[in-house]
């Protein structure tokens, strides 16, 4: 691995880091803002569609920060299936803490949008890396 992409990786996985903060906070924290969320986008839940955008560049990042392209696309494919469960699972852990505090709501509908998200994040990586034959 030469010097620069030892750097992408390091830059890669503070972006991951910071993304992360950021969705835990977007998650937990209160807001009083007076945006309406319960109105919709092309009929779409609008809090759907944040939830969605939210977890989409997770499998993205992951990629970015920890896999090493070596020509083999089954390693791709397990490799984001794999983030593809760790997101689910921290998609699901949110949810599950939401409800339990007094000023979120836990929703599997938020789940599901989540999960869409992770999966279409997968699906363009990996269109991304067929069509650069990045295998």
């Amino acid at each position: 691995m030469n010097e620069m992409d030892k750097r992408l990786k390091y830059f890669s996985r503070i972006l991951l880091g910071l993304y992360i903060i950021a969705v835990c906070l977007l998650c937990f924290m209160r807001f009083n803002t007076g945006i309406d969320m319960s109105s919709t986008w092309f009929g779409i839940p609008k809090d759907k569609v944040v939830h969605g955008l939210m977890f989409f560049p997770f499998p993205i990042l992951m990629s970015m920060a920890f896999f090493r392209a070596n020509g083999r696309p089954l390693r791709r494919i397990v490799f984001l299936t794999v983030c593809i469960i760790i997101g689910a699972i921290a998609g699901g852990a949110i949810e599950l803490i939401q409800q339990e505090t007094g000023y979120r709501s836990g929703d599997v509908l938020d789940f599901r949008a989540d999960c869409i998200g992770l999966m279409t994040g997968a699906v363009l990586m990996l269109a991304y890396a067929a069509i650069l034959k990045k295998w």
